[in-house]
This record gives C-alpha cells, sequence and structure tokens, in this order.
C-alpha cells in the first residue's frame, strides 16, 4: 500500500504489449482485465504480467478466467451480465450521524449520495434491494429518515 502503488502499476502496464494493457485498469493496487482468449492464452497473457512485475522486483497476484469477480465496491458476474454492490464480509456501513454539528448541507447529501451510489452499482432493483439492508440500518442508526429507493441511472 502507499501513494505509488498506481503510478509503479500503471508504469509496469504501460510495458507491456497494447493487447495487454489496453485491456487491464487500475485503482491503486487493484487491477482488473477483461480478455476474450482462451483459458491458455490468458494464462500466457498472466504469465507475462507476473514476469514484468518479478523483473522488477515486485509479487503480484493474478486470478485469471474468472467468470464472477469482486472488485472494490461492485460484483461483476460475466455470464449473467450483470452488477451488484458488494461488500467485505462481516463490513458494515458508519455514517456520521444526522445531529452531529457538520454543516446541513452535508448531512442533507448523506443519505442521498448513500442511495445514488448504491443504485449505480445495482443493475436491477432486485440487486439493489439486496443490499440495500444494511445501508438503511447504518443510515437509520445514524439518525436519519431517508428512505432508500432504487433509481435506475440514465446512462
Amino acid at each position: 500500500m502507499g501513494s505509488y502503488d498506481g503510478l509503479v502499476g500503471s508504469y509496469l502496464l504501460w510495458q507491456l504489449p497494447p493487447n495487454i494493457k489496453n485491456r487491464v485498469d487500475l485503482y491503486r493496487d487493484d487491477g482488473l482485465g477483461a480478455f476474450s482468449e482462451t483459458s491458455q492464452q490468458i494464462e500466457r497473457i498472466k504469465k507475462e504480467i507476473c514476469k514484468k512485475f518479478s523483473s522488477n522486483h515486485l509479487k503480484i497476484t493474478i486470478e485469471a478466467n474468472k467468470k464472477i469477480v469482486n472488485f472494490l465496491d461492485v460484483t461483476l458476474d460475466l455470464q449473467k451480465k450483470t452488477y451488484e454492490p458488494y461488500s467485505k464480509p462481516n463490513d458494515s456501513p458508519l455514517y456520521v450521524h444526522s445531529d452531529s454539528n457538520h454543516p446541513p448541507s452535508i448531512l442533507r447529501n448523506i443519505p442521498v449520495a448513500v442511495n445514488r451510489r448504491l443504485s449505480e452499482l445495482s443493475c436491477n432493483n432486485e440487486s439493489f434491494c439486496k443490499a440495500a439492508p444494511i445501508y438503511q440500518r447504518a443510515l437509520d442508526e445514524s439518525g436519519y429518515k431517508h428512505q432508500l429507493e432504487f433509481e435506475p441511472t440514465r446512462n
């Protein structure tokens, strides 16, 4: 971890051939790539990426040929072509209490922002409703009266 993770990872990926680097993205020390090649070809790509990191005395862990992946705060299912919010097991959100001395505009926007983010991470109402209870409980415990509702994204 550290502030240079993204820069180092980006630099190393930049050194890879275009057919690899153009299909991989990084966020700090997490990366995600999508390839339509065969499992055997993907294993070769994986080895090439590992070799590049290893030649710079860095270790990298790559899980290849997955159809469902948790990346940051979203679960992507390539077979069903769906996505939904993801949180680590035993992780519970915590929000600033509605009675705190934060500026009113901040307090007003917390539940709205939670609702928007959950909606953006949900491909449909079903996935939203599956994820919403832990966020609704956290909002309730923080004194907010907002009821979470799915809002389909416009784009």
